[in-house]
């Protein structure tokens, strides 16, 4: 594997896994879902487009479109899904469920990228979408007090078939441009959507926000929001689909135990399970065969 893309997938892991603590921390302070989503993608947003400016990136209009396609499933869409589905589950609960990212875009991939897959990665796929079963169908939140297992469950996969829908797109169009040419496009596209949908249902209310914590939504915006997307947009440009979906395993495993040190949340049996499982996912999926994985032409 290109070894600027191991460092690419490790950031995006990283990021991704604190980035349910953080939402979960603004939740317990009073934010609002649409708040945290929006302002997250803004000043993501602003960041990207000022590193454009300076770079003085010229976009085309087929990088608009393309990027402008993923942007608004994986910026847009499937942060509001799974921003959402903290507000009845913890945050270890939510990243574990994320782990079914890898098995539905190995399987999409499969059927339209042309993706082959080892065998040893298929019972690693199988092996993370066990845990992930075992863990919603225990009906345990996660929380000390209250949630739902089904209703956070059910956002949070909903999340999954978008977001892996979008490293479908990231993969097909990412070879044929810079990485900032599509990164631009697909912040400002998500922004749209995210920004359009949060003033209809009229759930932006900056005052939620106490003062405390803007610097963790802007936090939350940079380093849990434009590192890892940036990153994962960059690191399809070198390694197929199904790997760079492995981060939906290791990224969960950073929120666990986050959510853990950091919001004293619970580990149930049934989530201790579903995590070892998870994690003998990622060893089988990620360890290379004698023949690697192809793309066809």
């Amino acid at each position: 594997m290109h070894p600027r893309s191991i460092v690419a997938l490790g950031a995006a892991s990283f990021g991704w896994g604190l980035a349910g603590v953080g939402v979960r921390a603004l939740f317990i302070a009073g934010a609002t879902t649409f708040t945290v989503v929006v302002f997250r993608i803004l000043f993501a947003t602003v960041a990207i487009v000022g590193y454009g400016l300076v770079r003085q990136t010229v976009i085309d209009r087929e990088a608009w479109r393309r990027g402008s396609a993923i942007g608004v499933l994986r910026i847009g869409i499937a942060p509001m899904l799974f921003i959402g589905s903290l507000n009845f589950v913890s945050a270890g609960f939510e990243a574990l469920v994320i782990t079914l990212v890898p098995v539905v875009t190995a399987v999409m991939a499969r059927f339209l990228l042309s993706e082959t897959l080892r065998r040893t990665q298929v019972f690693g796929l199988l092996f993370g979408l066990t845990g992930t079963l075992i863990i919603v169908l225990s009906g345990d939140s996660g929380l000390a007090e209250g949630g739902s297992a089904l209703v956070g469950g059910g956002l949070a996969f909903g999340g999954v078939v978008v977001g892996s829908m979008s490293g479908i797109l990231s993969r097909r169009f990412a070879p044929m441009h810079n990485t900032t040419e599509l990164a631009i496009p697909m912040f400002v596209s998500g922004l749209f959507v995210a920004g359009a949908v949060g003033l209809v249902v009229g759930g932006v209310t900056p005052a939620s926000v106490a003062s405390g914590y803007w610097v963790l939504l802007v936090g939350l915006g940079l380093g849990s929001t434009l590192l890892p997307f940036a990153a994962t947009l960059y690191a399809t440009k070198h390694v197929s689909a199904t790997v760079v979906a492995l981060t939906g395993y290791t990224a969960p495993l950073v929120g666990l135990i986050g959510g853990v040190v950091l919001l004293h949340e619970l580990i149930t049996p049934a989530i201790a399970v579903g995590g070892l499982l998870t994690l003998a996912g990622v060893v089988a999926v990620g360890t290379p065969g004698r023949s690697p994985s192809r793309l066809a032409s």
